[in-house]
């Protein structure tokens, strides 16, 4: 498959389950917005709810900044710093330059797939921190989290999760 999609350990984990009808797997997309809220030269978080009804396994990440409401960067100039506030896993040992981490449709760039994706559980907060580089405040930014939510079939998630994931 190009591009990965479905190679990795926990997509064909995934697969596996939602075959023998111990999960349901439904693509989603998370996202977190700064409108206006990143000035020049600041540093601003957008927390991310991750919904308690499911896991979400993010396959894709990808990052778009306007300097108005219609104009893109090409290559914006910010550092991304990715917290996982629930279950205390780092996503990352120091903030990435947004170039080097994210993926972006817009401008041809490599699309932000994961080289491995990466399981969120359950009522997670994220929480997203964008460093503005340059000294012009960005008008409009968006990260999108994309990739698939994992219903579980039985009444409890969390053997479940346990089961399909080898995670608690």
């Amino acid at each position: 498959m190009q591009g990965g999609y479905g190679q990795s350990p926990l997509e064909i984990m995934a697969a596996e389950a939602m075959l023998q009808g111990l999960v349901y797997l439904d693509d989603f997309t998370y996202q977190a917005e700064w409108n206006g809220t990143l000035g020049s030269l600041g540093t601003t978080d957008v927390q991310i709810q991750i919904n308690g009804d499911s896991d979400f396994v993010v396959q894709e990440i990808n990052f778009i900044q306007w300097t108005n409401t219609t104009t893109p960067v090409a290559t914006p100039n910010m550092l991304l710093t990715i917290i996982r506030s629930g279950s205390g896993r780092e996503v990352m040992s120091q903030a990435v330059h947004v170039m080097n981490y994210c993926g972006n449709y817009w401008n041809n760039a490599q699309v932000g797939k994961r080289p491995m994706p990466g399981l969120i559980q359950a009522a997670n907060n994220l929480t997203l921190r964008l460093q503005n580089l340059v000294a012009v405040a960005a008008g409009r930014v968006h990260v999108s989290l994309i990739g698939f939510k994992v219903f579980y079939t039985g009444i409890d998630m969390f053997p479940g999760r346990k089961q399909i994931f080898h995670i608690n």
